[in-house]
């Protein structure tokens, strides 16, 4: 079963992370364990979350839960975690202890997300708090320790840290833009599903509060919850959500975090990892200006590029 996880390699953008991070300073430092560790986590907590979405699939393939059932998926989830926590050699890093800081913080965005499933007047506010939890925490702890392991000063970690919420706040508006866009060389998602699913993300939320279209949006979301859709539904929520300005606004965001992360780097000399790192912030960013160009025919890329 480990080995049918291990065989779906996702983006392991957090291991990235952690070996950019602490190669900040130049030094020659192995940080692969710390990455592993990191990415293992993150792994299971993904075997996890399937479960509670009855997701089919995961990163190209059957999710655990799918393939094996919910029973085995939890066990290989809690296995991957308890013998990483048992087998590392890193117990005594000043950021071990944080690491599991940022898991519960983790863990409360996730719940806080369930919480407010098929809530249709959750405010953006609200959202944000549940992607620095579900997302930036994991992503703060791989920078963090990052650049802790590459010898950075105090004040050069929180920098880290800083970019790390920054680009995940990016990472997840970029993600949540592909629930509505049909993008398959990008990721292997259901169109919708997380509408389909209760959960709102930034482009329906803030579509949610037009004073034109607003109430519409939230009666195809009130009738998904009951059952009552038809054929047409996923078109008419595109509809919705692109005359609302929904994916305009997102875009919006997503440019502000994208500048506020790599602002966060400036603390930092010139070094390749630095250039990576804000190359990584820039691939992301533009990936999402595409993702809404292919899917508004009427806004050309280009128009994007030149923002």
């Amino acid at each position: 079963m480990l080995d049918w996880v291990l065989n779906a390699r996702g983006k392991q953008i957090r291991p990235i992370l952690t070996l950019l991070c602490a190669r900040l300073k130049g030094k020659a430092v192995d940080a692969t364990e710390v990455a592993a560790v990191i990415e293992i986590c993150h792994t299971a907590s993904l075997i996890h979350d399937d479960i509670i979405d009855e997701a089919d699939t995961r990163r190209g393939q059957l999710s655990v839960q799918k393939k094996f059932g919910k029973e085995m998926a939890v066990y290989a989830g809690d296995f991957m975690i308890f013998s990483t926590i048992r087998r590392t050699g890193l117990k005594n890093k000043p950021w071990y202890g944080l690491m599991f800081d940022k898991l519960e913080t983790m863990c409360d965005g996730e719940v806080s997300q369930f919480d407010n499933r098929y809530n249709t007047e959750i405010t953006e506010e609200k959202y944000i708090e549940n992607i620095l939890g579900k997302t930036s925490a994991m992503f703060s702890i791989a920078c963090g320790s990052g650049a802790y392991e590459g010898k950075c000063k105090d004040s050069e970690v929180l920098a880290a840290e800083r970019f790390a919420e920054k680009f995940g706040l990016l990472f997840q508006l970029r993600d949540d833009l592909l629930d509505f866009v049909s993008t398959d060389d990008l990721a292997k998602k259901t169109i919708h599903n997380d509408f389909w699913c209760g959960y709102y993300t930034l482009p329906a939320i803030y579509s949610f509060s037009d004073c034109r279209n607003g109430a519409k949006l939230k009666q195809i979301a009130m009738d998904i919850k009951n059952g009552l859709y038809s054929e047409l539904t996923d078109k008419r929520i595109a509809e919705l959500i692109r005359v609302s300005d929904g994916f305009g606004y997102t875009l919006g965001m997503i440019d502000q975090y994208a500048e506020e992360a790599k602002q966060s780097l400036n603390v930092f000399k010139d070094s390749i990892a630095r250039k990576k790192l804000q190359e990584l912030v820039d691939t992301v960013h533009l990936s999402a200006h595409r993702i809404v160009s292919d899917h508004l025919s009427d806004i050309p890329f280009e128009k994007f590029v030149s923002i």
